[in-house]
């Protein structure tokens, strides 16, 4: 049975032993991978991105997936939420709703406003997609539904992106020659991103960041 983070301790547990693992293993690889140009190193080259793909699509949905759990496991009432918990907290009963004129209209805002003391029931299953295919604007999305900002990452875009699709033109069967340096530079900022994921999730744990800043008087 999978361990759950009801506590930031677990929390911060549950990802350090999977970011451990997944750094661990990169390492391995990547000392396979010589710096003396031969038919060897172009092969471990090639199958060292699917791999560095692999555990950054990883990280990245299982690290989320774990807050994602923990902010829920909180039950928190949603007047204390940020707005994109109470959503994935009333999404199937929104998702019934019908809206076509403004009596529809007036009924689903009632109805929100009798839900904002009620406690959180935040759903988990599911929520977090990265579709096989995380390139930058849908790990942005992902950042939105934990409530992480984004601008924190943007200066990675073109990296993520020029993974996704060097990881898909190998998965695809063509011939991609990856340089070493070009490899090397991507090897070591992906896990770049990869820790400050882990960091701004722990912070945002700590400082609880999923609940909804009260404006001061």
């Amino acid at each position: 049975m999978a361990r759950k983070a009801y506590t930031y301790d677990q929390l911060t547990n549950l990802i350090s032993e999977d970011y451990a693992w997944r750094r661990k293993e990169l390492k391995l690889i990547n000392d396979q991978v010589s710096d003396k140009p031969s038919p060897i190193q172009s092969a471990a080259l090639r199958f060292s991105v699917p791999i560095l793909y692999a555990h950054w699509e990883g990280f990245v949905k299982k690290s989320t997936e774990i807050y994602l759990e923990y902010v829920a496991k909180k039950y928190l009432k949603h007047n204390e939420l940020k707005p994109q918990f109470i959503a994935l907290s009333l999404s199937k009963k929104l998702g019934n709703l019908e809206i076509k004129n403004l009596e529809e209209k007036a009924k689903t805002v009632e109805f929100l406003i009798n839900e904002l003391d009620k406690n959180s029931n935040i759903l988990t299953t599911n929520v977090i997609q990265t579709k096989s295919n995380l390139k930058y604007h849908i790990f942005k999305e992902i950042l939105f539904i934990i409530g992480i900002n984004e601008s924190k990452f943007s200066g990675y875009e073109s990296l993520i992106n020029d993974l996704v699709d060097a990881r898909n033109n190998i998965a695809h069967g063509d011939f991609l020659r990856v340089d070493f340096n070009t490899y090397q530079i991507m090897f070591t900022e992906i896990q770049e991103v990869m820790a400050s994921l882990k960091t701004e999730i722990e912070n945002s744990a700590l400082s609880e960041e999923y609940k909804l800043k009260k404006a001061s008087a």
